[in-house]
């Protein structure tokens, strides 16, 4: 019973903080909210990636995965396609394991 008490409590708290964000703004957002909210998810998804790919094993690492996530990262700046993106990163990646380096 007081591990449901714990989940509804923090069901409600969650819904609390976002409904409460909805009801202030509304519909219309100030233009500059609406820009800096742009730029959240790729904040998020660097600070997921980013440490994964660099210390993977809590200390700094340059290896294949650093060289995939790179080649990724160009290919992503030039096309804006998430498709070739993983694709280019895997296949640099694959590419290299192959070699052996």
């Amino acid at each position: 019973m007081e591990k449901l008490l714990i989940f509804g409590g923090m069901a409600l708290v969650t819904y609390f903080t976002r409904y409460t964000m909805i009801a202030a703004l509304g519909k219309d957002m100030p233009s500059l909210l609406e820009r800096w909210l742009r730029y959240i998810p790729p904040a998020v998804l660097a600070a997921l990636i980013v440490p994964a790919i660099l210390a993977p094993q809590g200390r700094l690492v340059v290896g294949l995965s650093v060289w995939g996530a790179l080649a990724g990262a160009i290919v992503a700046w030039r096309t804006r396609s998430v498709f070739w993106t993983i694709i280019s990163g895997i296949v640099v990646f694959w590419i290299l394991r192959m070699f052996g380096l």
